[in-house]
Protein backbone atom coordinates (compact mmCIF):
# COMPACT_ATOMS: atom_id res chain seq x y z
CA UNK A 1 0.00 0.00 0.00
CA UNK A 2 2.60 2.53 0.65
CA UNK A 3 4.28 1.86 -2.66
CA UNK A 4 0.74 2.52 -4.31
CA UNK A 5 0.80 5.78 -2.21
CA UNK A 6 4.10 6.57 -3.28
CA UNK A 7 3.40 6.19 -7.25
CA UNK A 8 -0.01 8.31 -6.83
CA UNK A 9 1.77 11.16 -5.48
CA UNK A 10 4.36 11.45 -7.53
CA UNK A 11 3.39 14.87 -9.57
CA UNK A 12 2.56 13.55 -13.29
CA UNK A 13 4.52 15.40 -16.21
CA UNK A 14 3.75 18.86 -17.35
CA UNK A 15 1.58 18.56 -20.93
CA UNK A 16 3.66 21.82 -22.77
CA UNK A 17 6.78 20.12 -21.55
CA UNK A 18 5.96 16.89 -22.19
CA UNK A 19 5.57 17.47 -26.20
CA UNK A 20 8.96 18.14 -27.57
CA UNK A 21 10.63 15.08 -25.69
CA UNK A 22 7.56 12.82 -27.07
CA UNK A 23 7.89 14.05 -30.89
CA UNK A 24 11.63 12.74 -30.16
CA UNK A 25 10.78 9.32 -29.12
CA UNK A 26 7.59 9.00 -32.23
CA UNK A 27 10.17 10.19 -34.42
CA UNK A 28 12.08 6.36 -33.63
CA UNK A 29 11.67 3.35 -35.54
CA UNK A 30 9.25 1.99 -32.21
CA UNK A 31 6.99 5.35 -32.45
CA UNK A 32 6.90 5.23 -36.43
CA UNK A 33 5.61 1.71 -35.81
CA UNK A 34 3.13 2.88 -33.91
CA UNK A 35 1.96 6.13 -35.57
CA UNK A 36 1.11 3.18 -38.78
CA UNK A 37 -0.23 1.29 -36.57
CA UNK A 38 -2.72 4.21 -34.98
CA UNK A 39 -3.31 5.59 -38.65
CA UNK A 40 -4.54 1.93 -39.70
CA UNK A 41 -6.87 1.79 -36.66
CA UNK A 42 -8.26 4.96 -36.78
CA UNK A 43 -8.97 4.85 -40.77
CA UNK A 44 -11.23 2.17 -40.05
CA UNK A 45 -13.20 3.38 -36.48
CA UNK A 46 -14.25 7.21 -37.58
CA UNK A 47 -16.86 6.59 -40.22
CA UNK A 48 -19.27 7.39 -38.14
CA UNK A 49 -18.17 11.15 -37.57
CA UNK A 50 -19.33 14.05 -40.01
CA UNK A 51 -19.02 17.98 -39.31
CA UNK A 52 -17.55 21.06 -40.33
CA UNK A 53 -14.60 20.61 -37.92
CA UNK A 54 -12.16 18.73 -35.66
CA UNK A 55 -9.54 18.96 -33.46
CA UNK A 56 -6.24 16.90 -32.54
CA UNK A 57 -4.62 18.13 -29.72
CA UNK A 58 -0.99 17.12 -29.97
CA UNK A 59 1.08 16.87 -33.03
CA UNK A 60 3.79 13.83 -32.22
CA UNK A 61 3.81 12.83 -35.59
CA UNK A 62 4.00 16.23 -37.97
CA UNK A 63 1.94 15.60 -40.89
CA UNK A 64 -0.04 12.87 -39.69
CA UNK A 65 -3.68 13.89 -38.91
CA UNK A 66 -5.60 11.04 -36.46
CA UNK A 67 -8.73 12.44 -37.84
CA UNK A 68 -8.27 12.25 -40.99
CA UNK A 69 -10.35 8.72 -41.61
CA UNK A 70 -13.53 11.06 -40.38
CA UNK A 71 -15.79 13.23 -42.54
CA UNK A 72 -15.00 16.35 -41.60
CA UNK A 73 -13.75 19.34 -43.78
CA UNK A 74 -11.18 21.00 -41.34
CA UNK A 75 -8.48 19.38 -39.51
CA UNK A 76 -6.88 21.55 -37.24
CA UNK A 77 -4.06 20.13 -35.06
CA UNK A 78 -2.92 22.10 -31.21
CA UNK A 79 0.33 21.92 -30.34
CA UNK A 80 2.31 23.38 -27.64
CA UNK A 81 3.92 27.06 -28.14
CA UNK A 82 7.44 25.57 -28.11
CA UNK A 83 7.09 22.95 -31.48
CA UNK A 84 9.20 22.65 -33.79
CA UNK A 85 6.93 22.29 -36.48
CA UNK A 86 3.88 25.13 -36.41
CA UNK A 87 0.63 23.23 -36.15
CA UNK A 88 -2.99 25.43 -36.69
CA UNK A 89 -3.02 26.46 -33.04
CA UNK A 90 -0.75 26.94 -30.77
CA UNK A 91 -2.18 26.39 -26.58
CA UNK A 92 -2.07 23.99 -24.26
CA UNK A 93 -4.27 21.27 -23.58
CA UNK A 94 -5.83 22.64 -19.71
CA UNK A 95 -7.02 25.87 -21.63
CA UNK A 96 -7.77 25.33 -25.18
CA UNK A 97 -7.92 28.48 -27.24
CA UNK A 98 -10.95 27.23 -29.31
CA UNK A 99 -14.91 28.69 -28.91
CA UNK A 100 -17.44 26.41 -26.80
CA UNK A 101 -19.15 24.24 -28.92
CA UNK A 102 -17.72 24.16 -32.62
CA UNK A 103 -15.69 21.09 -32.54
CA UNK A 104 -17.31 17.72 -34.09
CA UNK A 105 -14.31 15.12 -32.55
CA UNK A 106 -11.95 15.66 -30.03
CA UNK A 107 -8.45 13.71 -30.67
CA UNK A 108 -6.17 13.06 -27.23
CA UNK A 109 -2.88 12.15 -28.52
CA UNK A 110 -1.48 10.97 -25.23
CA UNK A 111 -2.96 14.25 -23.48
CA UNK A 112 -4.33 12.31 -20.24
CA UNK A 113 -0.04 10.22 -20.20
CA UNK A 114 1.27 13.30 -19.86
CA UNK A 115 -0.70 16.08 -18.63
CA UNK A 116 -0.67 16.88 -14.71
CA UNK A 117 -4.40 17.75 -15.10
CA UNK A 118 -6.07 15.05 -16.77
CA UNK A 119 -9.78 15.96 -15.32
CA UNK A 120 -9.05 19.36 -16.60
CA UNK A 121 -8.16 18.20 -19.85
CA UNK A 122 -11.49 16.09 -20.76
CA UNK A 123 -13.92 19.13 -19.41
CA UNK A 124 -11.58 21.22 -21.61
CA UNK A 125 -12.94 18.42 -24.58
CA UNK A 126 -16.41 19.09 -23.80
CA UNK A 127 -16.39 22.67 -23.46
CA UNK A 128 -15.60 22.40 -27.35
CA UNK A 129 -17.08 19.74 -28.44
CA UNK A 130 -20.68 20.17 -29.95
CA UNK A 131 -23.67 18.46 -28.30
CA UNK A 132 -23.35 15.17 -30.08
CA UNK A 133 -19.36 15.71 -30.70
CA UNK A 134 -16.89 12.31 -30.41
CA UNK A 135 -13.92 12.35 -27.89
CA UNK A 136 -11.03 9.97 -29.50
CA UNK A 137 -8.40 9.39 -26.84
CA UNK A 138 -4.98 7.16 -27.65
CA UNK A 139 -2.86 6.42 -24.47
CA UNK A 140 -0.53 3.69 -23.33
CA UNK A 141 -1.49 0.80 -21.97
CA UNK A 142 -0.46 -0.24 -18.47
CA UNK A 143 -1.41 -3.68 -18.48
CA UNK A 144 0.98 -4.28 -21.67
CA UNK A 145 4.46 -4.44 -22.38
CA UNK A 146 4.81 -0.81 -22.65
CA UNK A 147 3.13 -0.89 -18.80
CA UNK A 148 5.76 -2.93 -17.82
CA UNK A 149 8.84 -1.44 -19.15
CA UNK A 150 7.25 2.19 -17.74
CA UNK A 151 6.98 0.43 -14.00
CA UNK A 152 10.66 -0.23 -14.64
CA UNK A 153 12.34 2.67 -15.79
CA UNK A 154 10.00 5.14 -15.05
CA UNK A 155 12.17 6.84 -12.32
CA UNK A 156 14.63 7.73 -15.15
CA UNK A 157 12.33 10.74 -15.44
CA UNK A 158 12.53 10.33 -19.48
CA UNK A 159 9.64 10.38 -22.19
CA UNK A 160 7.73 8.38 -23.17
CA UNK A 161 8.37 6.16 -19.74
CA UNK A 162 7.54 9.15 -17.26
CA UNK A 163 4.05 9.32 -18.14
CA UNK A 164 0.68 8.01 -16.11
CA UNK A 165 -0.32 5.21 -17.63
CA UNK A 166 -3.80 5.30 -17.14
CA UNK A 167 -5.98 1.65 -17.21
CA UNK A 168 -9.46 2.28 -19.51
CA UNK A 169 -11.79 1.61 -17.20
CA UNK A 170 -10.43 4.58 -15.16
CA UNK A 171 -10.79 6.47 -18.16
CA UNK A 172 -14.11 5.34 -18.72
CA UNK A 173 -15.17 6.38 -15.27
CA UNK A 174 -14.11 10.07 -16.22
CA UNK A 175 -16.01 9.88 -19.19
CA UNK A 176 -19.00 9.19 -17.36
CA UNK A 177 -18.92 11.57 -14.94
CA UNK A 178 -19.44 14.43 -18.19
CA UNK A 179 -22.34 11.79 -19.58
CA UNK A 180 -20.15 10.56 -22.26
CA UNK A 181 -20.66 6.73 -23.84
CA UNK A 182 -18.37 4.75 -24.34
CA UNK A 183 -18.44 3.45 -28.15
CA UNK A 184 -15.61 1.15 -28.76
CA UNK A 185 -12.27 0.76 -26.98
CA UNK A 186 -9.45 -1.75 -27.79
CA UNK A 187 -5.57 -1.97 -27.09
CA UNK A 188 -3.51 -2.21 -30.42
CA UNK A 189 0.29 -2.63 -31.12
CA UNK A 190 1.03 -6.18 -29.43
CA UNK A 191 5.17 -5.75 -30.63
CA UNK A 192 6.95 -4.97 -27.36
CA UNK A 193 9.01 -1.57 -26.39
CA UNK A 194 11.99 -2.38 -28.61
CA UNK A 195 13.13 0.34 -30.26
CA UNK A 196 14.60 -1.75 -33.77
CA UNK A 197 13.49 -1.69 -36.97
CA UNK A 198 14.63 -5.19 -38.19
CA UNK A 199 12.95 -6.43 -34.97
CA UNK A 200 9.90 -4.63 -35.73
CA UNK A 201 9.96 -6.03 -38.82
CA UNK A 202 10.06 -9.58 -37.90
CA UNK A 203 8.00 -9.45 -35.07
CA UNK A 204 5.35 -8.20 -37.50
CA UNK A 205 2.97 -11.13 -36.98
CA UNK A 206 2.15 -10.69 -33.83
CA UNK A 207 -0.29 -7.96 -34.96
CA UNK A 208 -2.18 -11.01 -35.48
CA UNK A 209 -2.75 -11.62 -32.03
CA UNK A 210 -4.81 -8.74 -31.67
CA UNK A 211 -8.15 -10.66 -31.87
CA UNK A 212 -7.35 -13.10 -29.19
CA UNK A 213 -5.28 -11.02 -27.12
CA UNK A 214 -6.53 -7.31 -28.01
CA UNK A 215 -6.59 -6.83 -23.91
CA UNK A 216 -2.51 -6.22 -23.73
CA UNK A 217 -1.80 -4.21 -26.48
CA UNK A 218 0.58 -1.65 -25.80
CA UNK A 219 -1.97 1.24 -27.13
CA UNK A 220 -5.20 2.26 -26.54
CA UNK A 221 -7.62 3.71 -28.82
CA UNK A 222 -11.19 5.00 -27.19
CA UNK A 223 -13.91 6.66 -28.50
CA UNK A 224 -17.05 8.06 -26.61
CA UNK A 225 -19.68 10.23 -27.80
CA UNK A 226 -20.72 13.20 -26.22
CA UNK A 227 -24.33 13.36 -25.01
CA UNK A 228 -27.07 15.70 -24.13
CA UNK A 229 -30.50 14.71 -22.40
CA UNK A 230 -33.59 17.29 -24.14
CA UNK A 231 -35.61 17.97 -21.50
CA UNK A 232 -39.70 18.04 -21.40
CA UNK A 233 -41.91 19.07 -19.24
CA UNK A 234 -44.68 17.42 -18.13
CA UNK A 235 -47.71 18.55 -15.77
CA UNK A 236 -48.70 16.44 -12.75
CA UNK A 237 -52.01 17.63 -11.08
CA UNK A 238 -52.29 16.81 -7.44
CA UNK A 239 -54.65 13.73 -7.34
CA UNK A 240 -54.20 12.07 -10.29
CA UNK A 241 -51.86 9.22 -10.26
CA UNK A 242 -49.15 8.03 -13.10
CA UNK A 243 -48.55 4.60 -13.68
CA UNK A 244 -45.64 4.49 -15.48
CA UNK A 245 -43.06 6.85 -13.93
CA UNK A 246 -40.35 3.95 -14.78
CA UNK A 247 -39.50 6.07 -18.36
CA UNK A 248 -37.67 8.22 -17.26
CA UNK A 249 -36.26 10.13 -14.30
CA UNK A 250 -37.95 12.99 -12.65
CA UNK A 251 -37.69 15.79 -10.53
CA UNK A 252 -40.30 17.54 -8.52
CA UNK A 253 -41.25 20.97 -7.44
CA UNK A 254 -43.31 22.43 -5.47
CA UNK A 255 -45.28 25.08 -7.17
CA UNK A 256 -47.62 27.32 -4.24
CA UNK A 257 -51.34 28.09 -5.61
CA UNK A 258 -54.00 29.51 -4.08
CA UNK A 259 -55.61 26.15 -2.82
CA UNK A 260 -54.63 24.23 0.18
CA UNK A 261 -52.15 21.90 -1.70
CA UNK A 262 -49.39 23.04 -3.92
CA UNK A 263 -49.47 21.95 -7.58
CA UNK A 264 -46.47 20.40 -8.57
CA UNK A 265 -44.50 20.57 -11.96
CA UNK A 266 -42.60 17.08 -12.99
CA UNK A 267 -39.30 17.74 -15.51
CA UNK A 268 -38.97 15.10 -17.54
CA UNK A 269 -35.29 13.86 -18.35
CA UNK A 270 -35.68 11.65 -21.23
CA UNK A 271 -33.09 8.97 -21.10
CA UNK A 272 -33.45 7.32 -24.28
CA UNK A 273 -30.27 7.11 -26.17
CA UNK A 274 -30.33 10.44 -29.09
Amino acid sequence: MLNIARRESRPGPVWLEAQAPLAQWYATGLGQSIAQRLESELSSRLGDVFGYQGLQVGNLVPGMHLLAGAGLQRHLVLDAPNSAVAPDILGDALSLPVASGTMKAVAFFHTLDFCDNPHQAIREANRVLTDDGQLIIIGFNPYSAFGARHALTAWRRKEPWNGRFYARHRVSDWLSVLDYRVLDSAAVFMRPPINSDRVMRRLAKLEGLHRWLGGIGGVYIMRARKQTLPMSTVRHWAGRKRQSLAAGSFARTGEQTGTRRPRATVARIDSRTR
